[in-house]
């Protein structure tokens, strides 16, 4: 979050995937930096334990909302 946060401020478009387990944490870290609307990907929690092949198709599934957060689109 607080690395997403400040490249957005810097002018670099950023997209911050975080697990569900972390949406207090991550809306906690975005209020506290001033940036309440700064997007925040979330995918189910855990990660850890998923398997290479369904890493990948996790991240699969998220390239689509991570290219709408980095233009603007969502």
């Amino acid at each position: 979050m607080h690395d997403g946060i400040h490249v957005e401020n810097a002018g670099i478009p950023s997209a911050t995937i975080c697990t569900d387990r972390f949406v207090p944490t991550a809306t906690g870290m975005a209020k506290m930096w001033g940036a309440e609307d700064y997007p925040t990907i979330f995918t189910p929690h855990p990660i850890e334990n998923l398997s290479r092949e369904a890493l990948r198709t996790r991240a699969e599934e998220l390239a689509p909302v991570v290219v709408r957060v980095l233009t603007g689109e969502g």
